[in-house]
């Protein structure tokens, strides 16, 4: 098994570190949701539970990949994860221009405001998926002798 080279301690010390504060955000929003009985409070409890949830499982492919094994893509797996990306991301965008539409014309606060924050969330998610996907796709692309191999 080949490991990750680089700066690869620092790398590691800060997922790690990262990955507590994470579980800390995990365990806290697990702890406060019973407490509350407020709709939109449980709702957002649980969406930063999610979000740790998501960072840390992101965070521990970097341990691994520093720890055991780099991670590697041979070109069938690259166009089959860059396919489940273009899939998703095309999935949301079909939806966009009527949440779009439907943030125009809502006048309550509350929903309005969640409304924007889904939208923000899915057009940010959608650009960084879409770099993420150009970045392993130029990154495999052997042009010198430098390239980066997945």
């Amino acid at each position: 098994m080949k490991k990750s080279t680089g700066n690869s301690g620092d790398l590691l010390d800060l997922m790690v570190e990262w990955q507590d504060i994470e579980t800390g955000n995990i365990l806290y929003a697990k702890e406060e949701l019973p407490k509350t009985k407020n709709p939109l409070t449980k709702t957002m409890l649980k969406v930063i539970r999610l979000e740790a949830e998501k960072n840390s499982h992101i965070q521990q492919m970097i341990v691994k990949s520093i720890r055991k094994e780099a991670v590697h893509l041979s070109p069938e797996e690259l166009g089959t994860l860059s396919g489940y990306l273009n899939r998703y991301i095309e999935a949301e965008e079909k939806i966009l221009p009527h949440a779009e539409a439907a943030a125009t014309r809502n006048e309550s606060f509350i929903p309005l405001s969640m409304l924007k924050f889904l939208i923000s969330d899915m057009r940010q998610e959608n650009c960084l998926l879409r770099q993420f996907d150009d970045e392993l796709k130029n990154a495999s692309i052997p042009t010198s002798a430098t390239s980066k191999k997945f």
